[in-house]
């Protein structure tokens, strides 16, 4: 019955909106003056026009136990209380990098890796560390030798090739006038299908700030192979994947061949931060409280170790009830791969457990499954038919954290964005992780992203970081507030249409009290006429 089509603008426009904003502030609070609401608790469903061919429906509760912004798609609160298994990824989600000072080393090996192995000019190491280049979330083109950052449904928002920017008329003509691309509407379509194979040749995403830096060096080698009039008969993507596995395979760690480990080790203060303390106990409490609480991590054991005892302390294994290293995410939700047993920090050759056998508690394994580390849970600590087991994984990587354990085991979610917090003036890491060359990384234009639909589609919140929610207890419910579930800043580019459906949810309760009263008067002298004419009148009263 009421609608409202909102032309969503970007930062530059944003002033100039929120000046009509504040009239209609101005309008309501005169409004509310008049109109007296007894209503504790109303939602409504406002629908928001991010573009001619979106539309989102987001469920307001106007009611809210916390100031905070909140986001959750899923339902209208949230408790984690709920729980009985509760995971957590270890790496960007109990452990925080320095980001400043890991991207800038990522970036370091992988330049001198293609000149130094690989054979690129050495005019590549000229090259400045552009950290504005950056974002999380681009999407690689290794065969158009391009960078595209996609709305949520597939739309090329905004696209490289190198580092030159591609203008609207070149993305048409390389893409089609449907700016989307064939192998992007597939990583749309199942995000798991091309994770490996030939799929992955040709399209890699950046997920983290692990391979964030891949994005800069992919672009700057890219033009410089566009410059040389000789030709270059480089493989730069696999050239630059094959970076990036000398500086993160598992062995290196112990053997010291990779200068990014070695680099951690020699100064764990300038990459690695420690875990707040809160959060820690905020653990501890949840295991009190009778929850499994288990660490799962991509990490090799000798690795997980070295971090984890720098940020959790030397009793980190005591915070759960078994520790997964290794894990092979996304696949440790959608397969079946055995757990291998762990000694002396390293994975024991030819120690798989059969899959229908239990973990111990409080062991460390490597590799394995979801639904064995479930089968155990149960069968040793709550012994409640599987239907009424409810478990809850956070972690950073939307695809491996967030889409896959969501899609594959429907275990619910809490994402981790870093970028929540570009609105904090303080916030150290901003040089990071804001990027002005790409915009905003949950929407663009008004259009929303990839990412920002695979949060909401696929978990309960989206934090910051785990400060953010250790310090509510663990036995209050998170009421939304604002019709979002961004936990504790909402991104800026949303902010707008967050303000704009308050005010026109009170408008809109003011118009219905208004109606209310007016028809309830109109019946009242219908009332008194039959009254006073001696005729029986059955009351009742329609709003449309």
């Amino acid at each position: 019955m009421f609608g409202l089509s909102v032309c969503c603008c970007g930062r530059k426009r944003a002033d100039k909106f929120l000046l009509t904003l504040d009239k209609l502030r101005n309008y309501v609070a005169r409004a509310t003056t008049t109109a007296d609401f007894t209503e504790e608790n109303v939602r409504i469903c406002v629908r928001r026009h991010f573009s001619n061919k979106s539309k989102y429906c987001f469920q307001k509760s106007v009611q809210s136990h916390f100031s905070e912004y909140i986001i959750m798609s899923q339902s209208a609160e949230f408790s984690i209380m709920d729980y009985d298994i509760i995971g957590f990824d270890l790496d960007g989600t109990l452990l925080r990098y320095n980001l400043n000072h890991m991207v800038a080393l990522e970036y370091k090996i992988l330049t001198n890796y293609l000149v130094k192995v690989k054979g690129y000019p050495k005019c590549l190491l000229e090259k400045p560390f552009n950290a504005n280049f950056l974002q999380k979330g681009l999407i690689i083109d290794a065969e158009r030798g391009n960078l595209l950052k996609l709305g949520a449904d597939g739309t090329i928002l905004r696209a490289t090739h190198g580092t030159k920017l591609l203008s609207p008329e070149d993305v048409n003509k390389i893409y089609g006038e449907s700016r989307q691309w064939t192998l992007a509407q597939e990583f749309i379509r199942d995000p798991l299908s091309t994770w490996n194979g030939p799929a992955a040749e040709k399209l890699r995403t950046l997920l983290d700030y692990f391979d964030l830096a891949a994005a800069l060096v992919f672009a700057q080698a890219v033009d410089i192979s566009d410059e040389k009039s000789e030709a270059m008969n480089f493989k730069i993507w696999p050239d630059i994947l094959s970076g990036l596995i000398y500086m993160y395979t598992r062995e290196h760690f112990a053997n010291g061949q990779s200068e990014y480990f070695e680099n951690l080790k020699a100064c764990p203060q300038l990459y690695l931060m420690r875990t707040n303390e809160n959060v820690i106990n905020w653990i501890k409490a949840l295991r009190q409280a009778g929850k499994a609480i288990y660490l799962l991590t991509g990490s090799n054991i000798d690795f997980a170790n070295f971090t984890a005892s720098y940020a959790l302390g030397p009793d980190w294994r005591d915070l759960f009830d078994c520790t997964l290293c290794f894990a092979k995410k996304p696949g440790f939700f959608g397969m079946k791969r055995p757990f291998l047993r762990v000694a002396d920090l390293a994975e024991v050759p030819k120690s798989e457990i059969p899959l229908d056998e239990c973990l111990q508690l409080g062991g460390i394994y490597s590799q394995g499954n979801f639904q064995q580390l479930l089968n155990t849970f149960n069968k040793l600590l709550f012994r409640k038919p599987f239907n009424e087991i409810r478990s809850l994984y956070l972690g950073d990587n939307l695809i491996q954290d967030v889409y896959a354990p969501a899609s594959c085991c429907n275990i619910a979610t809490i994402a981790l964005s870093e970028e929540l917090l570009c609105r904090e003036s303080n916030y150290e890491f901003k040089p990071i992780v804001q990027s002005e060359f790409w915009g905003p990384y949950f929407s663009l234009d008004g259009s929303p992203t990839l990412w920002y639909r695979i949060i909401e589609n696929c978990s309960q919140l989206c934090i910051p970081n785990l400060d953010s929610l250790a310090k509510i207890p663990i036995t209050k419910k998170i009421l939304f507030k604002a019709g979002t579930g961004f936990l504790s800043n909402l991104p800026d580019t949303l902010t707008v249409y967050i303000e704009l459906w308050n005010i026109l949810a009170i408008m809109w309760r003011i118009y219905i009290k208004l109606k209310l009263n007016k028809a309830m008067m109109f019946e009242y002298r219908q009332v008194k006429k039959l009254k006073d004419s001696h005729l029986k009148f059955d009351y009742t009263l329609y709003v449309d």
